[in-house]
């Protein structure tokens, strides 16, 4: 029996991961009902070789760091890493987006108080701001 090739045998040798190439397989080869590990004979992997080597110069052109401004983690989609991918997924932008972004936009309280630097309390532990004036007129007891 002629030596066999794993689908991670392959990926190594071609510098590609092993999930891509098993999709490739599966995608390729009709298994007919087969279970069990892919063992992959030389003229399949000749076959995946060639596919992989004719996009080679494709994947080179690829960033490997996110092209986002002064963001230097690895790329994984698009030539964005992980977080930047999963904002541009959600919203359509890298920029930040999240359900806060409304109430970081407001300068006033709900009372008319401008939020100044003075006027301002902010909860160091998630950000929250709070407006002094309505605090110290909530909590200064009512005249007699």
């Amino acid at each position: 029996m002629p030596d066999r090739i794993t689908p991670n045998d392959l990926a190594a040798e071609l510098g590609v991961s092993t999930s891509i190439v098993r999709r490739w397989l599966r995608e390729q080869v009709d298994r007919a009902g087969e279970t069990g590990p892919w063992l992959i004979d030389e003229d399949l992997a000749g076959r995946v070789r060639a596919h992989f080597g004719a996009t080679a110069a494709a994947r080179a052109k690829r960033p490997v760091t996110c092209t986002v401004d002064e963001c230097g983690r690895a790329a994984v989609a698009r030539g964005l890493c992980r977080m930047h991918y999963n904002r541009w997924d959600r919203h359509g932008s890298t920029d930040r987006f999240d359900a806060a972004d409304h109430q970081r936009a407001k300068t006033h309280c709900p009372h008319g108080h401008e939020y100044t630097p003075e006027n301002t309390l902010v909860y160091p532990s998630d950000g929250r701001r709070r407006c002094r004036a309505c605090r110290y007129h909530r909590t200064k007891p009512p005249p007699r």
